[in-house]
């Protein structure tokens, strides 16, 4: 499955170090999930525009083991192409958006932090699409091919 059109990258170019799609943790329905290396309190941007269906934000636990998988604060946004993006690994109360909220392209939603399964201040970002009715199990990550 492939991109129906590109997404912003997530982060100020200026302060990114690099792009990584070679997390072990990205195995599975998060294979095609991208990692953006950037400093902690870096600006997260909208990728798209559309609606934010989900925001955690209350988190302030972090580490490089996978018992911190859930510790992840996060948002999420639904796009008009039936697309979703998800931004991960959020500095704690740093949420700029609410749940209903309709974003633009490039608005600042939140900042990078070191919560969930992290090792290393960076930005977790998936585009991904339902296969079912379990928000939290059914759905697929989409490869994406193009950034501006």
């Amino acid at each position: 499955m492939s991109t129906k059109n590109k997404y912003r990258i997530p982060v100020p170019q200026n302060l990114l170090q690099r792009i990584d799609r070679t997390s072990p943790a990205h195995m599975g329905n998060l294979r095609n999930a991208v990692d953006f290396i950037v400093p902690e309190n870096t600006p997260v941007l909208a990728a798209a525009d559309g609606t934010v269906t989900y925001v955690k934000d209350d988190s302030n636990v972090g580490g490089p083991d996978p018992s911190y998988w859930n510790y992840s604060n996060f948002i999420s946004i639904m796009h008009p192409n039936g697309e979703y993006t998800r931004y991960d690994h959020l500095e704690r109360n740093s949420a700029k958006v609410r749940a209903g909220q309709q974003v633009r392209t490039g608005q600042e939603i939140a900042k990078v932090g070191l919560t969930g399964y992290t090792y290393i201040p960076h930005l977790h970002f998936q585009v991904f699409v339902f296969t079912g009715y379990n928000i939290w199990t059914d759905f697929d990550t989409i490869e994406i091919n193009d950034f501006y």
